[in-house]
């Protein structure tokens, strides 16, 4: 009895410390990944639709406005708006970042490399701001890293490997369990948008193509100078993505 009372113990103590260790880990993480880039715009509306709609800002000088608002709640939560030319063309809900820690242990990593998954703990996270459109894919895309499906992706974001496209039609439960979610935060950093939508905003992005556009400051939307205090332009798709949280 004794010596089973012992083996139990170890056990025991074993157990907390693979709980206490995976807990160290898991907030190491938190504290390494879970930090805004510079680049990232502080919180609140960073649209302003009277002004776009009067052609007084450089956003008038991109074919293609998509807004979207990545608050949690709130009467415009979780909303995209497409504008072409000074037009509201569509309004629709959206799914984006869960704004958390998806935390990939060793195990899982290797399990998900050769199934479907990410290999790497990484946040969850929308970033906030002003981006053009840089990549435009079709309906057959998919992740090069996790292999799920991103039908007509659009990246914004490179760097983070942010996109506007369809509710993935692989996700666990279906494509209706994707479309459910719509409305609330769900996707790993995406802006996952319905499939009777995102055609829609696919279509205009492609049919406004690319020209010379200004560049603007992620943070603020206002245009970038050279030296010489002129508005830098460069060549890029005439859509511009802002996403705002209020």
């Amino acid at each position: 009895m004794k010596g089973l009372l012992t083996i139990f113990s170890l056990l025991l103590l074993a157990t907390l410390f693979s709980v206490d260790a995976f807990a160290q880990s898991r907030n190491e993480a938190e504290r390494r990944l879970m930090v805004e880039d510079s680049y990232e715009a502080p919180r609140g509306q960073l649209f302003d639709e009277e002004a776009y709609f009067r052609g007084e800002t450089y956003l008038n000088q991109y074919t293609n406005v998509i807004v979207i608002n990545k608050a949690a709640s709130g009467p415009m939560a979780q909303s995209l708006r497409l504008y072409t030319n000074r037009q509201l063309m569509l309004k629709t809900k959206v799914s984006t970042g869960r704004e958390d820690l998806e935390y990939i242990t060793p195990i899982r990593g290797v399990i998900n490399k050769i199934f479907k998954g990410s290999t790497e703990s990484h946040w969850r996270h929308t970033t906030r701001g002003f981006y053009t459109i840089k990549r435009v894919e079709n309906a057959n895309y998919r992740s090069g890293e996790s292999k799920f499906k991103m039908p007509y992706a659009m990246f914004f974001n490179e760097k983070r490997g942010l996109a506007v496209h369809q509710v993935p039609p692989d996700l666990s439960g279906g494509e209706a369990a994707g479309e459910a979610m719509l409305g609330k935060r769900a996707s790993s950093g995406c802006v996952r948008v319905h499939k009777n939508h995102i055609y829609t905003i696919y279509s205009s992005v492609l049919a406004a193509d690319k020209g010379q556009v200004p560049v603007l400051d992620t943070r603020s939307g206002r245009p970038l100078v050279d030296k010489y205090g002129e508005v830098r332009y460069e060549r890029g798709y005439k859509t511009i993505v802002i996403v705002e949280e209020y």
